[in-house]
């Protein structure tokens, strides 16, 4: 039995939901991590296993949909790999979420300025989720444009801090194990970038104005 046809509205509906949830996800992440606090991670594996199953379902609908009518999505199918990039903008999140419980439970100290740049980067990747999400919805040129500035922004971000922590690491600052973990997050907020890099790649082709 064939599932019933989406409409490009409750696709792309459908997929601001995720961003929603990512966001959530990412706002506790945050706040395990700067009041060190494992509790609201609880929250997030919850979140991320709703994430992947919707991606499952989103994309064997859509595939079957697209195979059976084409062009029944409109504009809209240029986002037919939308689920599997913001499942792995997911991916990336649960990954903060075990360094962030990696950071608690190993007790690891953090120089004031590395917490500081780690919440900046936090900002800046909810920012971009958010945008996403209203993007798709809104389809609106002038926020991809945004989320491509602010994508290239939070990739300078990471590469600044990455330098710096550099010149922490050599002053003695930072010790070896805390670094590790530390780098480790800023892969995971580089990687958020590129899939959202992606999905405005893709958003472009929606918007009628470009």
């Amino acid at each position: 039995m064939s599932l019933p046809r989406l409409t490009a509205g409750e696709f792309e509906t459908a997929l601001s939901e995720t961003c929603a949830q990512l966001v959530e996800m990412l706002r506790l992440c945050r706040d395990a991590f700067l009041r060190v606090d494992p509790k609201p991670l609880e929250r997030v594996k919850a979140l991320g296993e709703e994430v992947h199953l919707r991606e499952k379902r989103l994309t064997q609908q859509v595939t079957l949909q697209l195979r059976e009518a084409p062009f029944s999505l409109g504009a809209a199918e240029h986002l037919k790999f939308a689920p599997a990039a913001l499942e792995r903008v997911g991916d990336a999140v649960e990954a903060l979420a075990r360094c962030t419980a990696r950071r608690i439970t190993e007790d690891t100290i953090f120089s004031e300025g590395a917490i500081v740049e780690i919440r900046t980067l936090f900002d800046s990747a909810t920012d971009l989720v958010e945008t996403v999400g209203a993007a798709i919805t809104t389809r609106n040129h002038v926020l991809i444009r945004h989320l491509r500035e602010d994508g290239a922004r939070l990739q300078g971000q990471a590469n600044h801090f990455e330098a710096a922590h550099q010149d922490r690491l050599m002053s003695g600052v930072f010790l070896p194990h805390s670094s590790s973990l530390y780098l480790a997050l800023l892969d995971n907020f580089r990687e958020i970038e590129r899939y959202t890099h992606r999905l405005a790649d893709a958003l472009q082709k929606t918007s009628p104005k470009t």
